[in-house]
């Protein structure tokens, strides 16, 4: 793991205000540019020529030449900061939200360490002490990857902390993206239980 920086959550947050945003909407034939999106990043550009497309429930990144990539990421570029990659990993949930799937992950979700000490004085938080940082992460990986990693808290169902690592090409902001349970809280036991 190198160049790890840590960050708030604040970090993850849209930064700049942008008038005509589309509707969440998903009409079965409609083509939407929602290249304006990315906009609200100010360490991201959608790269010249490029647009991020919504088209029947699915995002796409349509070239300079009109060819469509499944990776919508593709049509993001940035200034290469820490920055930059923690608003991208934030921006690729924002987009997912205008897909079928829609995402699990938003902003408000994103966990840090003051927000979890503000939940655990207002007695919000379930978990009882964490033995680590759960501030949004970016690092450079064995193979040199940018990485970014969430830990989100989700209360939905079953009380849980979801970690989400999001791994970004050497040259490019598209990425790789995994999420899975790290902390689960069972009410019915009163306890915890943290995987790796």
């Amino acid at each position: 793991m190198r160049g790890k920086v840590l960050f708030t959550r604040g970090a993850a947050e849209k930064n700049i205000v942008v008038k005509g945003l589309p509707e969440y909407r998903h009409e079965p034939y409609a083509v939407r540019d929602i290249s304006v999106l990315v906009k609200q990043y100010s360490q991201l550009i959608v790269k010249g020529g490029w647009q991020v497309i919504s088209q029947q429930g699915v995002i796409y990144a349509k070239s300079a030449d009109d060819r469509l990539k499944r990776d919508a990421m593709e049509a993001v570029g940035g200034d290469g900061s820490p920055l930059s990659y923690i608003q991208a990993a934030s921006c690729y949930h924002h987009l997912s939200d205008y897909t079928r799937k829609g995402s699990w992950l938003s902003e408000s979700s994103i966990l840090d360490d003051p927000l979890v000490r503000n939940l655990d004085l207002f007695k919000e938080w379930s978990f009882g002490q964490v033995h680590r940082s759960l501030n949004p992460v970016f690092f450079y990986d064995s193979l040199l990857h940018p990485v970014v990693i969430f830990f989100s808290h989700h209360k939905e169902g079953i009380e849980t902390i979801q970690k989400s690592i999001h791994r970004f090409d050497r040259e490019s902001y598209a990425l790789k993206f995994q999420q899975r349970n790290w902390a689960i809280q069972d009410r019915g036991d009163e306890r915890s239980w943290y995987y790796n």
